[in-house]
């Protein structure tokens, strides 16, 4: 944990929301790795804040799933094992989906619209090639969609998972050629979503999800003897 470029500077935003984002980025990009304990002076040392600022950040990055608490070992960094990442991929698959086809059908003007200038936020990010940009522009997508879907429990269902699957995106993405694959499913997804078919949407988000679950497996360790990695199999129950 050692590096002085996690120093906060000060800008109009509250000081609380940068030492989030910055514990955040800093979990995201290994630097903190999974199991690793994360020590309130140093965290201060490093960031230049107080405790009470280290604490609260602690607590709503626990909310996220990005962090921990053990009652001996103190706050340390999520772990993620195959299996656990596999399930998470079966519900987004499921219920990303569900917020494609339900946007289609539900979507209004200005729900469009909003659409429309998140996509463009991401099309920038992309072009930018900066993996932190992507990240954040690929959350205000989806959250969009969800909007547009005008089914709150969607996104109430996956916020408690919002940490990992943020985590498991930056995984993701750091396999090579991932970013591009994954902008040109994001471009399919978008496409479908301004058309007039909610099953074409359902599949769009659908194949992204177990695209992405395919190139996030690939950078956790296979146990002997377990199986390669492969896709995920197609809900039952789809409505078309």
């Amino acid at each position: 944990m050692a590096n002085d470029s996690l120093l906060i500077t000060r800008v109009p935003e509250t000081l609380r929301n940068q030492v989030v984002e910055r514990l955040r980025g800093a979990i995201c990009e290994q630097r903190f790795p999974a199991g690793s304990r994360l020590v309130e002076r140093q965290l201060c040392a490093l960031l230049g804040v107080s405790r009470t600022l280290v604490r609260e950040a602690l607590r709503q990055l626990e909310a996220e799933g990005f962090v921990v608490t053990g009652p001996r070992q103190g706050p340390t960094v999520a772990s993620l094992d195959r299996n656990t990442v596999r399930g998470i991929y079966e519900v987004r698959a499921a219920l990303e989906a569900l917020a494609g086809k339900l946007f289609v059908e539900r979507a209004t003007e200005a729900h469009r619209e909003r659409l429309a200038k998140e996509f463009a936020a991401l099309t920038v990010a992309h072009h930018k090639a900066i993996p932190a940009g992507m990240l954040e522009k690929t959350v205000g997508f989806y959250d969009a969609i969800f909007a547009g879907a005008q089914n709150d429990t969607i996104a109430a269902t996956l916020r408690p998972l919002s940490g990992r699957i943020y985590l498991l995106r930056a995984r993701s993405m750091s396999v090579k050629g991932r970013r591009i694959v994954s902008f040109g499913e994001m471009k399919a997804i978008f496409s479908t979503l301004n058309g007039n078919d909610p099953a074409k949407a359902w599949e769009a988000c659908w194949q992204h999800v177990m695209m992405a679950a395919e190139y996030a497996l690939r950078t956790f360790e296979v146990a002997p003897g377990a199986d390669a990695v492969t896709p995920l199999k197609r809900a039952s129950g789809r409505t078309d």
